[in-house]
């Protein structure tokens, strides 16, 4: 570290990487994650906090990185994001530690809160994980850095002692989430993602589209499912929701906000309280909700209003495949509710995804034939589950050496695996009609195999 911890405060970079992950270039998801961090670091005020969003900066990443090191004399950099993302977090990781050794690297995010050893080990150059959220362990991190005491003692940290990895105590989950400052904007370009990265609606329209986390976390475990911020779930209020939206549409050209709460539905007078507060902006905005929070009061405070989209996971038809997937759901709800929305006007988006522990080429065929029967009605994509880190079913398939190298998986990029009842042969078969629908072509891997 280049700091010294008696006269100086250590200086922060937080990076957001050019994406590749995604196949546009360009175009991007941004990653709240960060944003948060960053805004939490700055307010504490104990260290000096830079921000680089590269996908709005011209020029060479490595050339870009080694010229903002070097004339911010960082000490630490810090990343985050998804297990998907490795090779675009790799990279920047792989360049800061060619740029300058004695740079201390973090990363953080749900690649990291998933499975910390198997990360650490895919990322030989990182010196510190952040498990869970990570705003209070940031602080206290550089805290102790800065006053040269043992890292041990800061929950919700993974780090290197020579060869081996140590993992502190598990960081306590923030109650409060009123008490966080909104996420750091401006530190990230946030203006030139908008013009970036616009949304199109079905029209044609293009809307400049903000997230606005509502609560993190959820309480349902479903198997595919992983949550970074924690097992238990927390709201926000909706004064500190509307204090965010208002600072939103202050700043920024918004034309649409999407409300990223799974679970924002679940109390029917929270949302009759929020579509009465959002009916004077003049904005559209969409809500997620699960099927079984779906009904027809809900529906009727809904349809008036400029709720452009209402996402919901229906996941599959056959009630075998989602029993094993712990939705608590039933294809008769499925419709049932999809009928309610349709019927008040209001547009359903809803993925179907294939190839469950429980999955038959026959409950394959059968929910495939669904969503070809009932695709205009409901308006739904499919896709094939993919065994993300940290989820039941990532471990359900490293217990079975379906994924028998768990460090070469995530270096993979965490390709679709057969984690089903289907035989490859069979497998396959499916993916190509996947394929066909979807006009892409997927990652396979078939490690049990090799």
């Amino acid at each position: 570290m280049r700091s010294d911890p008696h006269n100086k405060k250590l200086n922060v970079l937080y990076i957001i990487p050019r994406y590749r992950t995604y196949g546009m270039e360009g175009h991007y998801v941004m990653p709240m994650g960060i944003l948060y961090v960053s805004a939490y670091v700055k307010r504490e005020g104990n260290v000096n906090v830079h921000t680089l969003n590269l996908n709005h900066v011209e020029g060479q990443e490595y050339d870009i990185l080694e010229n903002c090191i070097r004339e911010n004399a960082i000490d630490l950099v810090g990343v985050g994001g998804l297990s998907g993302e490795y090779s675009d977090l790799q990279r920047i990781v792989s360049y800061v530690s060619e740029i300058d050794g004695n740079v201390l690297i973090q990363v953080g995010g749900g690649i990291m809160t998933a499975d910390p050893e198997v990360t650490m080990k895919a990322m030989p150059e990182v010196d510190f994980g952040i498990i869970g959220e990570g705003e209070r362990t940031s602080v206290e991190l550089f805290d102790a850095l800065m006053a040269g005491k043992d890292v041990s003692a800061v929950d919700g940290l993974i780090y290197r002692d020579g060869d081996s990895l140590v993992i502190t105590g598990r960081r306590s989950e923030i109650d409060d989430l009123d008490s966080l400052p909104f996420p750091d904007y401006d530190g990230f370009n946030y203006a030139e993602y908008l013009r970036c990265n616009p949304d199109m609606s079905d029209e044609g329209k293009k809307y400049s589209q903000v997230s606005v986390i509502g609560g993190r976390s959820c309480k349902y475990n479903c198997t595919f499912c992983f949550h970074p911020s924690g097992s238990r779930y927390r709201q926000r209020s909706l004064d500190s929701i509307f204090a965010e939206i208002d600072y939103l549409v202050g700043n920024y050209d918004i034309s649409y906000i999407a409300l990223r709460e799974e679970l924002f539905a679940t109390d029917n007078e929270r949302v009759r309280e929020f579509c009465r507060r959002v009916e004077p902006y003049d904005f559209d905005w969409s809500i997620q909700l699960r099927i079984d929070s779906i009904n027809q009061e809900l529906v009727d405070m809904l349809k008036d209003t400029r709720c452009r989209y209402v996402f919901v996971g229906v996941e599959s038809a056959d009630d075998n495949v989602l029993r094993s997937m712990r939705k608590g759901i039933t294809r008769v709800q499925i419709e049932k509710a999809l009928d309610m929305l349709r019927d008040a006007g209001l547009n359903s988006r809803s993925g179907v995804i294939f190839g469950d522990t429980e999955e038959t080429y026959e409950s394959a065929m059968f929910t495939l034939d669904w969503f070809r029967r009932n695709y205009e009605k409901y308006r739904m994509f499919v896709d094939m589950i993919i065994a993300f880190p940290g989820s039941v079913i990532y471990r359900r398939a490293c217990r079975s050496g379906v994924i028998p190298d768990p460090v070469q998986f995530l270096q993979d990029g965490c390709p679709i695996v057969n984690i089903s009842r289907m035989t490859d042969d069979q497998f396959d078969r499916l993916v190509k009609q996947i394929e066909k629908i979807n006009y892409r072509k997927y990652i396979v891997r078939h490690y049990n195999k090799k």
